[in-house]
């Protein structure tokens, strides 16, 4: 019997796969267990994931679950698309080296066809760009046309890890091809466009690798690890029209609709689609012991909670309302998810309780807000001021990515570098205030025991609170726009030093919680600098302290890498180095050294492959605290200028590095990753500057290098088709095929030397250009444009175009020759065309007073350019310039018409 409901698709999917030997497993809590790399679970198989690895055994080599999921990457698209959720449920079926790739596609093409039941023709499959054994059986044991079988590359193919390691592999989906009506252009022709013709309804992965520390290991054991996404399969199943008129989500959405006095038509869609995911989100988080606050996933809760609100407002909410709906979320998804019915009354009383916090917030922010929007529509600008958000934000707590979405939705944006810069502002600020603040009133008997070289978390007393420059009893909400100060007896934060900056975290008590954003010692007492405190904190409380993992894991790689750095200019450039100055930054690390010369490309490129294989022989990481004398004996590096005790602390990198060091660093050199120099410079006479990244931060380098190479060659060949810029945009995709497979300092140095070549191609093409021009601007070229502007020809819309075809014109000729006529003839719009070779370049341009005349929008008539034409190009309202595929004579149509 087809199944129709949700609980239906739940059911008939457990029971289909335990009739195959597979164990049904209940879903996991949204708390990742034991996985600090995740917030959340955002995944069927994250429970399992050392079973894939092999660090645990399974309870049996067949599993089956309905997985409860959170992700938030794409929170800001809830509610505006049709098929965006934060929290989902995820069916799938599991082997542990049982089966693999064979029966997984026997698996799902047979509930897919015989259960749900999907039409055979109407199923298309995608595969990984070389898993010809995928094919083969989609193609020759299922029977799948070729031309319904679709190779896509490691982008939309290749899933995992969850987190930042563990089990993944190639992957194969299955997709429904809802019809011509859903779109016939390019993006819809065929699985992987960005169209809504083909929905992806069930992955299947195929785990083969154990990604570790970027490299891929080959996994124990073989596995697959199937999700499909239950609403949107719904959606598919129920044939309506998005995930929120599925029959549960449909039930809840009327719920809210009739609390909120909200209509589900025109402005009340969104919002009500907002509520409704964001509710449900909400309730199975916080049934699973996950609370909006102000660390790191609680943080991520708040926000989906004031999300949820600013579009309540949208619909007149002016009291806590929100909260009312968790017993309705209960009462549809308790029946399978009984963990749900449990603490309804306490969860709903925590909704609002935040509901009415925020609320405070809002009706002065959102005001503001909504004023500010105004002026700047009233001032004809695209973008809110970004000083102004800023004051937004830190007058009303208003945060900068809800300013951003309700911005989007007035069809604004917002200048986030000029609010970024007032941020940092205020950051010099208070880092001034804060340095002049080192002789906090504060007893000189304070002692901070740091136990952060073991641990991340702790727990301590508060000692004294600093509020502003005086001592106080306590600190509350309405002390945020002060600078607060916390000092503990215990403190897992590491305070600036050694070139390393301060940790960041939360600070917890059971009256109140702060956000920490610095720490610094005075004397020996650990001063923690906080913000966005919450409740009430008090001298004498018992704390909660937790360090911003993420950001420790950042400095340690590059206090690391600093160390090796350090080691490896000694042993390229000799013993005379010494270290004049460092900063350890989670982003980056700055180290100043004494040499009398610029380095040269060959010494650069040599230190950074010196650490780099530091890095790869894994040294073992160690300390010890020994007596000055003894730390000299050991080889230990001093730092110039710094006074140390008669007992130190010293780091040893196997027998690399040795320094005196008492910052955190990484468990072995293997953990700091790639290490990239970007730039080596002189802060001053006798001293030089390196500049470099370390890990995830090395990634993100190498790739906006890229793109800025790719770019400017992207540039360079709309107005060359020379065979230099071809070899070099040729080059710089198989980069960045390479980076897909992590980051070498040899790709880095092929990639610098590229950009260099991308740089002296661009001014050979200026020159090239400048010729060009001169040469338009010659007789030949004038007595075109004098015929194109004469013979222009009045269209239907009323609109006068003249069209040319000037075979083996470059495009800076036909610019020229556009910019003559429309000197001679303003009244009048102009395409010319050109084969250059296998290429058709083209170029349409009018005056902008006949733009402005005739409402002619150049920039977006490309959008609405047939898929035939194969038009790609850009520009402005009055000019543009690009390159079609199609025939000449059906473009010269296609303006001519639209014009």
């Amino acid at each position: 019997m087809p199944v129709r409901t949700i609980n239906d698709i739940r059911v008939s999917f457990l029971d289909f796969f335990k009739t195959r030997e597979h164990l049904h497993v209940p879903s996991a809590s949204l708390l990742p267990a034991a996985d600090p790399t995740l917030l959340f679970t955002t995944a069927g198989m994250v429970p399992f994931k050392d079973f894939f690895s092999g660090a645990k055994t399974p309870p049996a080599p067949r599993l089956a679950s309905v997985q409860k999921c959170l992700r938030t990457t794409d929170l800001e698209s809830v509610g505006k698309t049709k098929r965006h959720l934060s929290f989902f449920e995820m069916l799938g079926n599991f082997s542990f080296g049982n089966y693999f790739k064979k029966e997984a596609i026997e698996f799902a093409w047979e509930y897919s066809t015989q259960f749900l039941p999907f039409p055979k023709e109407k199923i298309w499959i995608s595969i990984f760009e070389n898993d010809d054994e995928a094919h083969d059986i989609w193609h020759k044991h299922i029977g799948i046309p070729k031309d319904r079988i679709v190779r896509l590359g490691r982008a939309d193919n290749f899933w995992g890890p969850a987190g930042e390691s563990g089990a993944c592999g190639p992957c194969s989906e299955l997709y429904i091809d809802r019809g011509e009506e859903f779109g016939t252009d390019e993006q819809n022709r065929a699985p992987g466009g960005s169209g809504d013709r083909f929905m992806e309804f069930w992955n299947l992965v195929f785990n083969q690798f154990d990604f570790q520390k970027g490299e891929y290991l080959p996994l124990a054991r073989t596995g697959i690890d199937t999700g499909a996404g239950l609403e949107r399969l719904a959606t598919l199943v129920q044939g309506v029209d998005s995930v929120f008129d599925t029959d549960e989500l449909m039930t809840l959405r009327k719920s809210a609709a009739q609390i909120f006095s909200a209509e589900y038509s025109g402005s009340g869609v969104i919002p009500l689609r907002v509520l409704t995911d964001h509710v449900r989100t909400l309730t199975f988080a916080m049934s699973d012991g996950i609370f909006p606050s102000n660390e790191s996933r609680g943080y991520v809760l708040r926000r989906v909670l004031r999300r949820a609100m600013l579009f309540g407002r949208k619909l007149g909410q002016k009291q806590p309302l929100l909260y009312k709906l968790c017993g309705t979320v209960s009462e549809i998804y308790g029946g399978f998810y009984p963990e749900l019915k449990q603490n309804i009354p306490f969860i709903a009383d925590y909704v609002r309780e935040e509901e009415s916090r925020f609320l405070r917030t809002l009706d002065s922010g959102a005001e503001r807000l909504e004023q500010l929007i105004l002026q700047t529509k009233d001032q004809k600008q695209a973008s809110l001021n970004g000083k102004e958000v800023f004051q937004l934000y830190d007058t009303f707590g208003f945060p900068l990515e809800m300013t951003i979405e309700l911005a989007e939705l007035e069809g604004l944006t917002v200048d986030t570098t000029a609010f970024k810069a007032e941020m940092e502002k205020q950051r010099e600020r208070g880092r001034a205030a804060w340095k002049g603040a080192l002789e906090l009133p504060v007893s000189r008997s304070l002692e901070t025991e740091f136990t952060g070289y073991e641990s991340l978390n702790g727990e301590g007393k508060i000692l004294a609170l600093v509020r502003g420059n005086a001592a106080v009893d306590s600190i509350a909400e309405t002390d945020s726009a002060e600078l607060c100060f916390i000092v503990t007896d215990k403190t897992p934060f590491y305070a600036e030093g050694g070139g390393q900056l301060g940790d960041n975290g939360f600070i917890k008590t059971p009256t109140g919680g702060a956000r920490v954003v610095d720490c610094r010692k005075q004397g020996d007492a650990f001063v923690h600098l906080v913000s966005d405190i919450e409740g009430k904190i008090s001298t004498g409380d018992n704390a909660e302290l937790a360090v911003d993992r993420e950001r420790r894991e950042a400095l340690a790689r590059h206090h690391s890498a600093t160390h090796l750095l350090n080691a490896a200019l000694k042993k390229t450039l000799g013993n005379h180095i010494r270290q004049s100055g460092s900063l350890v930054h989670p982003d980056y690390l700055r180290f100043d050294f004494s040499h009398p010369k610029a380095l040269s490309v060959e010494e650069v490129a040599a230190i950074e492959a010196q650490v780099n294989r530091a890095v790869a022989d894994r040294f073992t990481v160690s300390t010890l605290v020994v007596d000055k004398a003894a730390a000299e004996k050991r080889g230990a590096v001093m730092t110039f200028g710094e006074k140390y005790g008669d007992v130190v602390r010293v780091v040893e990198m196997a027998d690399f590095s040795k320094e005196f060091c008492g910052g955190t660093h990484v468990v072995n050199t293997g953990e700091i990753g790639s290490f990239l120099i970007l730039k080596e410079s002189s802060p001053g006479a006798g001293n030089r500057r390196i500049e470099a990244v370390a890990g995830k931060a090395a990634a993100e380098a190498f790739s906006q290098k890229l793109l800025e190479t790719e770019a400017l060659l992207t540039a360079i060949g709309s107005e060359s088709t020379d065979a230099a810029v071809r070899k070099a945009l040729a080059d710089a995709k198989a980069l960045a095929h390479g980076a897909a497979k992590g980051v070498s300092e040899h790709a880095w140095r092929e990639l610098l030397a590229l950009y260099q070549t991308a740089q002296q191609l661009q001014q050979q093409a200026r020159k090239q250009a400048k010729k060009e021009q001169q040469t338009a601007s010659g007789a030949g070229l004038t007595g075109v444009a004098e015929k194109l502007a004469s013979n222009a020809v009045t269209n239907g819309k009323g609109t006068a175009i003249g069209t040319e075809n000037l075979e083996g014109a470059g495009i800076n000729d036909l610019k020229a020759v556009i910019d003559r006529a429309r000197e001679i003839n303003p009244a009048a719009a102009y395409v010319l065309f050109s084969r250059v070779g296998e290429e058709t370049l083209f170029v349409c341009g009018t005056s902008q007073k006949y733009a402005a005349e005739k409402k002619i929008q150049l920039n977006q008539l490309l959008k609405s350019a047939p898929a035939a034409l194969g038009i790609t190009g850009g520009g402005k309202a009055e000019l543009i310039q690009g390159k079609l595929r199609g025939e000449i004579a059906a473009a010269a149509a296609f303006f001519t018409a639209e014009l």
